[in-house]
């Protein structure tokens, strides 16, 4: 090991490396939301990727574009001379600068592409807002083949997101971040995930993907024709848009609806802590009129 680490071509090596495997990162970032499902998965749980707006999280871009240079300072404390020996060198000079060109390049792409949005942890702006509008009505066909009337009054509070059982990306993320809430809140509460993929997600087909997610009792999955699913999405205020694929690029939502029928809070994007929704439709659940 000791015969490696004094090499004269071991800090040079090393920094090469980062700065190729930065150039390598950035590159799959301005290309993955192309190359399918599963890159855009990875992109979403790894890089903070929206479907919604096509654009990445400013912490996570900085992330990526920073971590090899500030690596090249580190190693360039503890080898100097090893890095100005190398550089001294023209093939040194060539390889190097071409490899932090790449990189600069590569970088400056992604920060002047426009895919970029700036971003806060989501507790920096506290919480929610109480919202109060009555909720958009309409009825839909739930995964048991009954009528459910998304919107009207009941006797427990609902959580509503909007997903499709074929999504390789933020969906899964969605219904996990509400099975733990359920998990929490226990019957308190009733859960509704409206499909963005009518065609595909008939009630049997969702019935099928309950039992499949071990969705309990308290889940309401919802189909219907295209059109009245399609305007029940535009009623609730989120965005979606089929991909060449088959994808369907959406907002990611859970809104939450007091017993009364009025949208009390709505949370966006992913991230959403269970505790803080549970503990919320418990207190919707509290309340009287």
């Amino acid at each position: 090991m000791s015969r490696w680490l004094g090499h004269p071509l071991f800090a040079p090596v090393l920094v090469l490396a980062a700065l190729a495997w930065g150039t390598g990162l950035i590159a799959f970032l301005l290309v993955g939301p192309s190359l399918g499902g599963w890159a855009r998965a990875v992109l979403t749980y790894c890089f903070g990727w929206s479907a919604a707006t096509r654009a990445y999280r400013l912490d996570a871009v900085l992330l990526v574009t920073l971590q090899p240079p500030l690596f090249a300072l580190v190693v360039g404390f503890f080898y100097a001379d090893e890095l100005r020996a190398f550089a001294r060198r023209l093939g040194g000079r060539v390889v190097g600068g071409t490899a932090l060109l790449g990189f600069v390049a590569a970088a400056a792409t992604l920060v002047l592409s426009g895919d970029v949005v700036g971003s806060a942890p989501a507790t920096a702006a506290g919480a929610p807002v109480r919202d109060g509008r009555p909720a958009p009505r309409a009825v839909l066909t739930d995964h048991h083949g009954r009528p459910f009337e998304l919107g009207a009054a009941g006797d427990r509070p609902l959580a509503v997101t909007f997903v499709y059982a074929n999504c390789h990306g933020t969906c899964p993320a969605l219904v996990a971040t509400l099975q733990a809430t359920a998990a929490l809140v226990g019957d308190r509460a009733r859960f509704v995930a409206v499909t963005l993929d009518p065609a595909r997600d008939t009630p049997a087909a969702l019935a099928a993907y309950a039992e499949r997610w071990s969705l309990g009792d308290s889940w309401r999955l919802l189909s219907g024709p295209p059109a009245a699913v399609d305007a029940a999405r535009r009623a609730w205020g989120v965005t979606a848009e089929r991909l060449p694929d088959g994808e369907i690029a959406h907002a990611n939502v859970i809104v939450l609806v007091d017993r009364a029928g009025r949208i009390a809070y709505t949370h966006r994007g992913l991230g959403q802590a269970p505790r803080e929704l549970a503990a919320a439709l418990a207190r919707l659940a509290e309340e009287r009129g």
